[in-house]
C-alpha cells in the first residue's frame, strides 16, 4: 500500500514537474508571439499609411485637392477603366514597387533576371534604373503586367484601416490658394493603450504594451524623425 501511494506520488510529482515546464516555456513564448505580432502590425501600419500619402497624389494630380476620406481616392483609381492612375500609383510609391518586385523575383527566375540585369545595367552605364522604370519594362510582358495590377489593387483594399485597432486612418488635408497639404495619422490612441495595459491576458500575462505608430505631416514620417 505504501509502494502504491509512493508510486502515484512520483507521477504526481513528475507531472507537476512537466506542467510547470510547459507554463515557464508559455510564460517565455507567449509574451514573445505578442511582441512580434506589434511589431509587425507596427510596420504595416506605417507602410499603409505611406501607401495612403501615394494614393492621395495621385487624386491630387486629376482633382487639383486632396481629400480627407480615403474610399474617394481609392475608387478613383480602382475605377478608372485606362488603368493609367493605378499605374501611377504603382510608379510612385517606391515602397509598393519595391514590394511588387521582390514577389515577383521570388516567384518567378526570369522576372529575377530581367530585373537583376536592368539595375545592373543601370549600374554600370550611370543611369537611375528606379523601380518605376523597372517595372514599365516588366509590364511589356502581359503576365507579369496583371500580376504587378493585382498586387497594386490588394493593397488598394487593405490599406483603410490600423492592423491593431481596426479603425480608419485620420486624415485631415490642408486646402488653401497657397499650400495644399495631406496629414495621415494612426488611429490608436491611449485608451487603447491602457486598455491592453489593463487587459489580463495581454497586458498583465504578455507584458504587452502598444501606443500610437505614428504619423506623416506634410510628406514627413514621424518616425523617421
Amino acid at each position: 500500500m505504501a509502494k502504491e501511494a509512493r508510486s502515484r506520488g512520483s507521477i504526481i510529482y513528475k507531472l507537476l514537474i512537466v506542467i510547470l515546464a510547459v507554463a515557464l516555456v508559455a510564460t517565455i513564448l507567449f509574451p514573445k508571439s505578442l511582441w512580434n505580432k506589434e511589431a509587425r502590425s507596427t510596420q504595416l501600419c506605417r507602410e499603409n499609411m505611406e501607401h495612403i500619402l501615394y494614393t492621395e497624389y495621385v487624386y491630387l494630380s486629376e482633382k487639383n485637392t486632396f481629400t480627407d476620406t480615403l474610399s474617394k481616392v481609392i475608387d478613383l483609381i480602382k475605377n478608372d477603366t485606362t488603368g493609367v492612375l493605378l499605374r501611377n500609383f504603382e510608379n510612385i510609391d517606391s515602397l509598393l514597387s519595391a514590394k511588387i518586385m521582390n514577389f515577383i523575383k521570388n516567384k518567378d527566375t526570369t522576372a529575377a533576371a530581367i530585373i537583376d540585369t536592368l539595375a545592373e545595367y543601370g549600374r554600370l552605364n550611370g543611369i537611375d534604373t528606379t523601380s518605376a522604370l523597372i517595372l514599365d519594362s516588366l509590364r511589356t510582358f502581359p503576365h507579369y503586367n496583371e500580376k504587378i495590377d493585382s498586387i497594386a489593387l490588394a493593397t488598394l483594399d487593405n490599406i483603410g484601416s490600423s492592423p491593431t485597432v481596426h479603425r480608419p486612418y485620420f486624415i485631415q488635408v490642408v486646402d488653401t490658394s497657397a499650400i495644399k497639404i495631406v496629414n495621415i495619422r494612426c488611429p490608436l490612441d491611449s485608451l487603447d493603450s491602457l486598455a491592453v495595459t489593463k487587459d489580463f491576458k495581454l497586458g498583465k500575462i504578455g507584458g504587452l504594451r502598444i501606443s500610437n505608430h505614428g504619423a506623416i505631416e506634410n510628406g514627413e514620417k514621424s518616425w523617421t524623425r
